[in-house]
């Protein structure tokens, strides 16, 4: 059992009979590892991907280690690595708010009225709840197990997994994904005219593929190779989500991007104010800027333009919020002010 409150710590315990599959005991570790490891990586703001290899970004922040293991039964406890910074504007470290979101998750499947929409509420990305329902299920125990497994998160006291929930599990894993709205900002660089009727968009995630309808089809053809801002609805298609618009005021074309993180050592942190970035295309580049904050970064594509204006924002920040206000000018101590009202300041 956890004795401290450190907010690093998971413990876990399998009991039942006095032999314990050693395979159970890994099994359980590997799938509580891959679950931080989804809800680190949602965290850190990472698109999907297929395959279930995660950034080292991910891994330096969410990587457990086991710090005591008793003989003679299976108890463990495990922590995540000492190398966790206090990050500004946020409740703890991401390794500290992976471990402490499962807790959330484990929690709302163990209510009576547990649904998706309330694991939404929790993890907003529907294809990151099913992965992490999918670990869950391959480690909670059914009514016929000889085994019963307890965990405890965050040096709470361990719980038990009630073996009725099981069930429960997968249920929401068989339940039909549902559609969401969303907004993307990018660049159309491409079209398709036949029956399928689709544009491919460069954004700041990556590229993003959207279907229109038949009646739009003029207005799409002029936002080729142009920047715009376009809101629809992200529907499920086989294995992901496809961007679905069917009135012309779904688009518009806009010059600014709206930037709402900065990135520091890879990690993207929530900013207080968001920062209007001008963005443009030429000679197969984009060039994104703000003046008043001295941000210019120009690459081919859009997810790299935007990374490395983030990237510059964390630089600014840390040279002029993370010092001693006395060591700047009169313009830096401006600055300074100017970065507290849009990143807020250290806060451990």
């Amino acid at each position: 059992m956890v004795k401290s409150r450190d907010k690093r710590n998971i413990s876990f315990s399998i009991t039942g009979e006095e032999r314990i599959p050693a395979n159970e005991m890994v099994g359980a570790i590997q799938h509580i590892q891959t679950i931080i490891y989804h809800i680190g990586d949602y965290l850190n703001g990472t698109p999907n991907r297929p395959n279930g290899i995660f950034p080292q970004v991910v891994k330096d922040q969410c990587t457990l280690f086991i710090t005591n293991l008793e003989i003679g039964s299976v108890v463990a406890e495990m922590q995540i690595g000492d190398a966790q910074t206090g990050l500004p504007g946020l409740d703890g470290t991401y390794g500290e708010r992976a471990i402490s979101l499962a807790n959330d998750l484990i929690e709302v499947i163990s209510r009576d009225d547990a649904s998706l929409k309330s694991l939404h509420e929790k993890i907003e990305n529907p294809h990151r709840v099913n992965k992490i329902l999918k670990e869950l299920d391959a480690i909670w125990p059914s009514a016929q197990s000889k085994h019963a497994l307890n965990f405890g998160f965050g040096g709470k006291p361990q719980k038990r997994l009630n073996p009725d929930r099981k069930s429960v599990i997968q249920s929401l894993l068989h339940a039909p994904l549902e559609e969401y709205e969303k907004e993307v900002f990018g660049r159309v660089i491409e079209i398709r005219v036949d029956e399928k009727r689709k544009i491919l968009i460069d954004t700041p995630e990556g590229l993003i593929e959207c279907h229109y309808t038949s009646d739009i089809e003029d207005t799409v053809r002029e936002v080729i190779g142009e920047l715009v801002t376009i809101r629809g609805m992200m529907r499920p298609l086989n294995t992901k989500f496809i961007l679905s618009i069917d009135n012309e005021v779904s688009i518009d074309n806009v010059s600014q991007y709206h930037l709402n993180t900065m990135k520091k050592d890879g990690i993207d942190i929530e900013l207080i104010e968001e920062v209007l970035i001008d963005v443009d295309f030429e000679d197969d580049y984009y060039i994104a800027s703000n003046d008043d904050l001295g941000l210019l970064s120009a690459k081919p594509k859009m997810k790299q333009v935007i990374d490395e204006i983030q990237e510059e924002l964390a630089v600014l920040w840390q040279e002029y919020v993370a010092v001693e206000e006395s060591e700047l000018t009169s313009s830096g101590k401006d600055l300074r002010d100017k970065l507290i009202s849009i990143a807020g300041t250290q806060n451990g």
